[in-house]
């Protein structure tokens, strides 16, 4: 039996497929569940007696910045954590060691690591339609490992790939656009965006130095009316088709 109080997933997913993968993990735990949105969660949170699960993205090699500042405020009193590390079928660089890094720092005792694959949310050639059944198959097996690791109180330290200093943050160059003749100003990417780089008064526009270029507005305007656009785009997207088609799969640690 697992004696922990509750079950809480924490993630940050502009595209939803980190928060999908989370909640496949998830499933395989028979308890209360608390989540922790880190599009919009913003506060300090300890945790004790409880499992927690941490999905994050990869951006360009690194966690995304507005994630990694969100995490550093969660603390956990030697809190057993999953970790989930969602990338698009590219590199992950130092992400992986850049994650677990912190939350070992911040007094959470990693129980298992697992790197998975979804479609790249910023061109989506790239692992498209990932993750599928058979990553959703892996992705449980490894679950179901980690349910005996806990039954059986196995406790080992996890060692990932990766190297210091981490390379800074890169902001892509390519621009984000909305089509005026769709865009109904619903809002919903104004209240949704982390970065809150689009107005209440001009939803149509995008203050591009304060965009990380997540995807959240793309992915929540149900009008299609917003997308990634400009000659660099089309430039890194052609790159990325010709270097990044091959599948790669998901890595385990435990």
């Amino acid at each position: 039996m697992l004696n922990f109080e509750k079950l809480s997933k924490v993630y940050f997913s502009p595209s939803g497929t980190t928060e999908k993968i989370v909640n496949e993990v998830a499933k395989n735990f028979n308890m209360n569940r608390e989540n922790y949105d880190l599009l919009s969660f913003d506060s300090e949170k300890n945790f004790n007696n409880e499992l927690v699960i941490f999905g994050i993205p990869v951006f360009d090699g690194r966690i995304p910045k507005l994630a990694c500042e969100r995490l550093s405020k969660m603390k956990g009193n030697n809190t057993k954590a999953i970790v989930i590390l969602n990338y698009g079928n590219m590199d992950y660089g130092d992400a992986l060691l850049e994650l677990t890094e912190l939350l070992k720092e911040n007094n959470f005792q990693i129980v298992g690591v697992a790197t998975t694959v979804s479609q790249n949310s910023l061109f989506n050639q790239i692992g498209h339609n990932r993750p599928d059944e058979r990553d959703l198959e892996k992705i449980n097996e490894f679950s179901q490992k980690i349910v005996e690791k806990l039954k059986n109180n196995k406790e080992n330290e996890i060692f990932v790939s990766g190297y210091k200093p981490y390379s800074s943050y890169k902001t892509p160059k390519f621009s984000v656009s909305c089509d005026k003749n769709f865009c109904v100003e619903c809002l919903d990417c104004v209240y949704t965006c982390p970065e809150e780089a689009i107005m209440e008064n001009t939803p149509t526009m995008t203050n591009l130095d304060d965009c990380t270029r997540c995807s959240t507005c793309i992915n929540v305007c149900s009008e299609g009316a917003r997308s990634f656009t400009g000659d660099a785009y089309t430039h890194e997207m052609e790159n990325a088709v010709e270097n990044f088609l091959e599948r790669k799969e998901a890595e385990f640690y435990l």
